[in-house]
C-alpha cells in the first residue's frame, strides 16, 4: 500500500512495520515526518522537546546493542521463539518480523524523541508534551508510504547507552525511539477491539448507547 492523503485512511492503516527495503529514507521524506512532529500540541505551546536522528554507523551500533539487549529480556516476558521456517502461522508471522528487526537494528534509520524534564510536572504529565509529536511522526510517516516502529530499546538497560551515544542532558528525558523505513510488505487496516468494549457513558460501568 502506498501513500495516503486521507487522514481517516492513515490513522486506520498505519500498523506498526518491523520489516523494511534496504532503500535509505531520504532527507525530504524524513523531513515532512518530523516537521508534522512539530505540529503537535505541547503544554504551554512550550515545544521543549528534541528529535535526534540516528544514522552515524557509531551511533546505529549503539542502537543494534540496545535491540538486542532488550530482545533477551522480551523474549521469557512474551514467551518468544524464533519461530520455524514451516512455520506459517499468525504467531510466527509476527515473531518473524519482531526478530527480523532485532537483528537487523544496527541497518535503520531512527529517532529518539525527548522532552525536557520539568520538576513540578510528573513524567506523565510531561508525556502528554512529547506523544502527540510522536504521534504526529508515525502518521506522517503513514501518510507517505513509510513503515515505522515504535520500539522499547530505550528501556531495559538501553537508556544509559543511547544518552551517551547522543550526549543527552541529565535534565531531559528519552520519551521514546521510532525506527522507519521503506516497507516490506503492506500497511493496515489495523486489528483493534470494538467501541462498545472500551467506551462507556456517564458512569464507569454504563455502556454507551449510539455509540459503536
Amino acid at each position: 500500500m502506498t501513500g495516503s492523503t486521507d487522514v481517516w485512511e492513515v490513522m486506520s492503516t498505519a500498523r506498526t512495520i518491523r520489516r523494511f527495503t534496504d532503500e535509505p529514507v531520504d532527507d525530504e521524506t524524513l523531513s515532512r515526518c518530523l516537521r508534522a512532529a512539530t505540529w503537535a500540541p505541547s503544554g504551554a505551546n512550550a515545544q521543549e522537546w528534541r528529535f535526534v536522528v540516528l544514522r552515524s554507523p557509531e551511533v546505529r551500533e549503539v542502537v543494534a546493542k540496545c535491540a538486542a539487549h532488550a530482545l533477551e529480556v522480551i523474549e521469557p516476558v512474551y514467551g518468544m521463539t524464533r519461530p520455524a521456517d514451516d512455520d506459517n502461522s499468525r504467531r510466527a508471522r509476527t515473531n518473524r518480523a519482531t526478530y527480523e528487526l532485532h537483528d537487523r537494528a544496527g541497518e535503520y534509520a531512527s529517532v529518539l524523541f525527548a522532552q525536557k524534564h520539568f520538576p513540578t510536572a510528573s513524567e506523565l504529565l510531561l508525556g502528554g508534551s512529547i506523544f502527540p509529536a510522536m504521534q504526529n511522526f508515525l502518521l506522517a510517516a503513514r501518510a507517505q508510504g513509510l513503515g515505522a516502529c515504535l520500539t522499547s530499546w530505550g528501556s531495559y538497560g538501553g537508556e544509559a547507552l543511547m544518552r551517551e551515544a547522543v550526549g543527552m542532558p541529565d535534565d531531559w528525558l528519552l520519551v521514546g525511539h521510532v525506527v522507519v523505513g521503506w516497507p516490506r510488505g503492506r500497511h493496515g487496516p489495523v486489528r483493534r477491539r470494538p467501541l462498545a468494549d472500551v467506551v462507556r457513558q456517564d458512569h464507569w460501568d454504563t455502556p454507551a448507547t449510539g455509540i459503536g
